[in-house]
């Protein structure tokens, strides 16, 4: 399995050179490649321009990057599939789990973009498993190995780094958080971990407060936030002052356009895009455009919380629904081009930051569009892990903390991102792994419920009294 990925990945690097490019990673290599070391940028924090500066030296040579992050999905894999045989799952599950992150045609896709996305997946995943990576085979899975103070700051250091990565592994600190206090860490482990996830995060905040004037990870929350609501906006009761009335649509108007998230915050005929034009000519406008949009959507989520929690469900149950794609998929980040033409492009960044840069598609690029169509994640798989997970919490199984941990920050990502920023494949593949891992350990937990339970045998904690005997 490892080799078919990694051929499939020596295909779409020599099929897509020197890398394949989203709207967005035109803004990520623009920070990286000015400023000292890199630039600031208001629309998204700075963790993955550092990481392109860092991994394209000395010639700023995108394949090096590419070849980097297609390495990553395989490691992500195949921590997957180890973390799983440690927490005796057995290995028919770790081969189907990892089989999950190695082989997607979507994962293999997004490896090629410059994109934060797969990095992110692999810190966030490697935080995750410092704090739970059983230390030994126990034969009692109810006592966890506790991390002590230095895997927990390690794991601390790695979140706070997926967190500047991208903004939405903050989503993911509550399932960190009660994991450590579930198996009950020292206090003085719990202070690691909290410092080294909180100080490189707060540190970030008062440079950008210090470079722009605002304390926090980026300057485009009211933007992601307006794109969420505008699609259900009903204006007249929700008290939407003067300043923010061009941003109201009829039923008439909203009926005439798509809906999604993105359409509200990039395409020209979008309110806000009108109003602001874009909202990038300078600082000034920047500022005031983030304002007043995060003023009326919070303004329309007051007013109608419901429309809000149902638009953030049906997105969330959109993620695990087959076939469902997103708006304006065929130019998505997920998506493979038939032409360089088709790829998203800035010739004015490019000029300025990357003049040798001449992307191209080459055969077999057919082939890999091919197999992306066909061999992707399955939906209802990941909802039987879900499930799954879910099962294995309520009816209290020896590997319910580790269960939380994975499955429960893979849910929250998801929950989170549909709360913020809408339904998007990409957004969806971070969240993979943590849940190939949590659900694999809930399935084995139920197998061995129901084995110990229900087919006659002694319970799972009888057993190992009786032997211990």
């Amino acid at each position: 399995m490892v080799g078919a990925g990694a051929a499939l990945r020596v295909m779409a690097m020599y099929a897509y050179r020197p890398a394949l490019f989203f709207s967005d990673s035109w803004g990520y290599l623009f920070t990286a490649f000015t400023g000292h070391p890199v630039s600031l940028s208001y629309l998204r924090p700075n963790g993955y321009a550092i990481l392109i500066r860092l991994l394209t030296l000395p010639g700023r040579d995108l394949r090096e990057l590419v070849a980097i992050q297609n390495l990553s999905g395989i490691v992500v894999g195949v921590l997957v599939y180890a973390v799983l045989l440690r927490l005796r799952a057995g290995r028919l599950l770790a081969v189907l789990a990892a089989a999950l992150v190695i082989l997607d045609g979507y994962r293999i896709t997004l490896e090629q973009y410059v994109m934060p996305d797969t990095l992110f997946t692999l810190s966030l995943l490697l935080a995750g498993l410092l704090l739970a990576w059983p230390g030994r085979q126990q034969d009692a899975k109810d006592a966890p190995e506790r991390p002590g103070p230095g895997r927990a700051l390690l794991a601390g250091l790695l979140l706070a780094a997926s967190v500047v990565e991208r903004e939405a592994a903050l989503f993911a600190v509550p399932a960190f958080l009660i994991y450590l206090v579930w198996v009950r860490v020292r206090l003085r482990t719990a202070v690691a971990f909290l410092l080294a996830l909180a100080l490189p995060v707060l540190a970030y905040g008062a440079l950008y407060q210090s470079r722009v004037g605002v304390f926090g990870l980026s300057e485009s929350d009211g933007w992601t936030l307006y794109g969420r609501v505008a699609g259900f906006a009903v204006c007249p009761a929700a008290g939407i002052p003067s300043t923010e009335r061009a941003l109201c649509e009829t039923a008439r108007q909203r009926a005439a356009h798509p809906g999604a998230a993105t359409w509200y915050i990039w395409d020209g005929s979008s309110p806000a895009v009108r109003l602001f034009h874009g909202g990038h000519q300078n600082r000034e406008v920047q500022e005031r455009a983030n304002r007043t949009l995060r003023g009326f959507a919070d303004r329309i989520i007051e007013h109608q919380p419901l429309d809000y929690a149902d638009a953030t469900f049906s997105d969330v149950l959109r993620y695990f629904t087959p076939g469902a794609t997103p708006f304006n998929d065929s130019i998505s980040a997920t998506s493979l081009p038939r032409t360089s033409a088709d790829e998203a492009s800035s010739q004015r960044v490019r000029r300025r930051v990357l003049p040798h840069v001449h992307p191209s598609v080459n055969p077999p690029a057919g082939i890999l569009r091919s197999y992306r169509n066909v061999v992707h994640v399955p939906r209802p798989v990941l909802a039987l892990l879900v499930v799954a997970a879910l099962a294995a919490l309520l009816l209290r199984t020896p590997s319910r903390r580790e269960i939380l941990l994975f499955a429960g920050s893979g849910v929250l990502v998801i929950i989170g991102t549909s709360g913020t920023a809408g339904f998007g494949l990409r957004y969806l593949l971070p969240a993979v792994p943590l849940l190939a891992i949590g659900g694999a350990v809930a399935l084995n937990d139920l197998k061995e419920r129901w084995l110990y339970r229900w087919a006659g045998k002694p319970s799972f904690d009888a057993e190992l009294l009786s032997t211990s005997r």
